[in-house]
């Protein structure tokens, strides 16, 4: 009607967009506004499909109809692989298969278990003096997690590996802090960095985003605002049993828990990046160095990171998706930086004064930083 017209006629055109009722209230208090305003309507009705989609963890919708229309959805089929633990950890020796040895500097080194029982055996008995730590390869939230100090606490000949493994289970979410833990049957176990740089004598590590924005011709984009997770207790490399979690695992929803073990606890809120800077340098000129060298060390991880699964987006993904992720880093007493991992569907609870101003900031500058 339009063309034949030359643009005389213009019908209305009417677009629908899709929430999941799994996201959050953050993620529907961002998108829903912004798109009302332009008349869009959140629906799923199948004689018009929605043009923008965005899910929660699980699938609850087909994405076909809206790509192949055009559309945008939140997932990105070909980086699905490196959220999952041991996924990203075939990713990383992939990459470093083509470019040199496993790992790189800024990757822990890791084994896959149970299929690398062995190496791993083989390794801590040449290295008894490292420290390790057990992570579920679907866990989040630090579920799961294990910490390991000798050969023993994963398998023997008493207890194997075998009989210390369930898989998660959903109750596990609201499990105590300290309960008794067990391996899952696929899982990565990644050396613990010890020599960590820390925050009035708290580990703390720090996430960071990175928007997936196009997978073809793709373009990754990282965040210009990141924040970091204290632990609540005093860090200590020598106390290293399940009871000191607490000290080691940084995750939020786990530190919350802290409070079912431990009276008068107290969370550590998460800060932004330059006020983390700013504690741990006083000076304002140290501060900001330090603040440069930290997101020239994690650019160039990034596209490292991106470098790893770029052709499983060129195999699997298709135009219009799109994906947010959360990577954690952690800081070395030198000053290096070291990647843990990445996490699909983030923290989006804003909790906290810092997260608030990280969801502001893309208003300001937005993810600026090309990878």
């Amino acid at each position: 009607m339009y063309v034949a017209s030359s643009g005389q006629v213009k019908p209305k055109l009417k677009l629908f967009y899709y929430l999941s009722p799994e996201c959050p209230q953050t993620i529907v208090d961002l998108v829903s506004p912004a798109l009302r305003q332009l008349n869009w309507s959140c629906s799923v009705a199948p004689v018009s499909p929605p043009i923008f989609i965005w899910e929660g963890s699980r699938r609850s919708i087909d994405l076909a109809p809206t790509l192949a229309r055009g559309g945008l959805a939140n997932r990105v089929a070909g980086a699905f692989a490196i959220t999952t633990k041991v996924g990203m950890l075939k990713a990383v020796r992939g990459c470093c298969a083509r470019s040199g040895g496993f790992p790189p500097s800024w990757y822990p080194l890791t084994f896959e278990l149970p299929s690398g029982m062995e190496e791993w055996k083989q390794h801590v008995h040449e290295h008894p003096e490292k420290r390790w730590i057990y992570k579920p390869n679907g866990g989040a939230r630090g579920i799961g997690h294990i910490l390991v100090t000798s050969v023993a606490d994963v398998d023997s000949a008493e207890k194997p590996f075998r009989e210390r493994c369930r898989p998660l289970r959903a109750e596990d979410l609201h499990a105590s802090p300290l309960e008794e833990r067990f391996f899952a049957p696929s899982g990565v176990i990644q050396e613990y960095v010890q020599d960590l740089q820390l925050l009035k004598g708290h580990k703390f590590a720090v996430r960071t985003y990175l928007l997936i924005a196009r997978v073809s011709p793709l373009l990754v984009l990282l965040h210009g605002a990141a924040y970091a997770k204290v632990c609540g207790q005093a860090f200590d490399a020598a106390r290293f049993t399940q009871a000191d979690l607490l000290r080691h695992v940084t995750e939020q929803e786990f530190q919350k828990k802290g409070g079912e073990v431990h009276e008068d606890w107290k969370v550590w809120p998460v800060m932004l990046l330059d006020d983390l800077a700013a504690e741990l340098c006083q000076d304002p000129g140290l501060a900001a160095r330090w603040t440069s060298s930290f997101w020239q060390q994690v650019r160039g991880i990034c596209s490292q990171v991106v470098e790893s699964f770029r052709e499983a987006l060129r195999e699997k993904s298709q135009l219009g998706m799109f994906e947010i992720l959360g990577l954690d880093f952690v800081c070395k007493a030198d000053g290096s930086v070291t990647f843990l991992e990445a996490n699909r569907d983030p923290s989006w609870v804003i909790d906290g004064g810092a997260k608030a101003a990280a969801w502001r900031f893309p208003v300001r500058l937005g993810f600026e930083r090309g990878i």
